[in-house]
């Protein structure tokens, strides 16, 4: 996955907008996840889209050497941290003990300080999140197989399996779906983060 995400950030930082369209599509969802385990909907929507614009309006400085899932994760950690301090300070919250509470919790999912994230690759984990994806039906595990394992776009699963591109988004909005009734946030973020952190 790793040469594969290495090219579409090499294409994205020559302007080739199809290319972020499809980093976007395999990315936002983990980040989204990410964010809201300390952000409201609505905030952790707000901050995924900047950090994605903000990739999009700095392609040029790019590097295809660099993992952008890290970048991301870390982009997501620091807007989150600020939103969170300046929406406390506007509410006269500063200080207080709640913004305390507030500051500890971010920090506990700083990608860099966080042991559960930073021990990601353990055996244990790994089979619970399996064991998630089991229990998907058989052709919402194929397809989110196609897409997130197998890094093909909707288009080539469409073809693969010859039904619609509308039907493979369906499939995967499914298999989403069913995942976050089965795992917690975290454990959605860690999967994600194993998918696309390798």
């Amino acid at each position: 996955m790793g040469t594969e995400l290495s090219y579409l950030t090499e294409k994205i930082s020559k302007n080739d907008r199809n290319a972020f369209d499809e980093l976007f599509r395999r990315y936002y969802p983990m980040m989204i996840s990410y964010a809201r385990l300390f952000l409201k909907d609505e905030w952790a929507k707000d901050v995924v889209q900047d950090v994605f614009l903000s990739v999009w309006k700095n392609r040029k400085s790019l590097d295809p050497d660099k993992p952008l899932s890290k970048y991301l994760l870390k982009s997501v950690f620091n807007r989150s941290c600020t939103y969170l301090k300046v929406r406390k300070r506007t509410q006269g919250l500063s200080g207080t003990p709640a913004m305390a509470i507030d500051e500890m919790g971010s920090s506990y999912y700083n990608p860099d300080k966080n042991t559960i994230i930073q021990n990601l690759y353990q055996a244990d984990m790994r089979k619970r999140l399996n064991e998630a994806l089991d229990t998907l039906t058989p052709k919402c595990r194929e397809v989110f197989s196609l897409s997130y394992v197998d890094d093909l776009s909707n288009k080539e699963i469409a073809e693969k399996l010859g039904i619609s591109v509308r039907t493979v988004e369906s499939h995967l909005y499914s298999a989403l779906k069913q995942l976050r009734m089965k795992l917690s946030s975290e454990q959605l973020f860690l999967l994600f983060f194993i998918l696309f952190g390798n």
